[in-house]
């Protein structure tokens, strides 16, 4: 019992400094500054939650190391990899006639053997005929 009302206390209060009271500091700041504006509508807690969430999972988002975000930072591959990719995107066609050619090769390869192979056996029951 004690458990789980220590678990709901840690989790409420991670909820309220995390979550809760950024944005009611979001929701003063902008009513702060924009409280003598006849255009922009003042905000309500909820509202001060959202704004808190945008700006937090921007600043999320643009300094994570792993995220495809990022502003004159390079992340991805190497020049030499770039090259790499580039060079074998610009002639596929000749790696596939290529190994066509190495498939037809083993193929003629396979069958003047089974020939030769045709051809003694078929010496061998001459041989064995006379």
């Amino acid at each position: 019992s004690s458990r789980i009302l220590t678990v709901i206390y840690i989790i409420f209060g991670l909820i309220s400094g995390f979550i809760i009271s950024p944005g009611w500091v979001c929701m003063q700041i902008w009513n702060y500054i924009f409280h003598n504006s006849s255009t922009v509508v003042l905000m309500n807690i909820y509202e001060g939650i959202i704004l808190w969430a945008i700006i937090a999972l921007t600043l999320y988002a643009l300094n994570n190391k792993r995220s495809l975000i990022g502003f004159g930072s390079f992340q991805g591959l190497s020049p030499e990899q770039i090259q790499e990719i580039v060079s074998g995107a610009k002639f596929p066609e000749a790696k596939i006639i290529k190994d066509m050619e190495i498939i037809n090769r083993e193929i003629i390869k396979s069958a003047e053997e089974e020939k030769k192979e045709e051809i003694i056996s078929d010496d061998k029951q001459e041989e064995v005929n006379k």
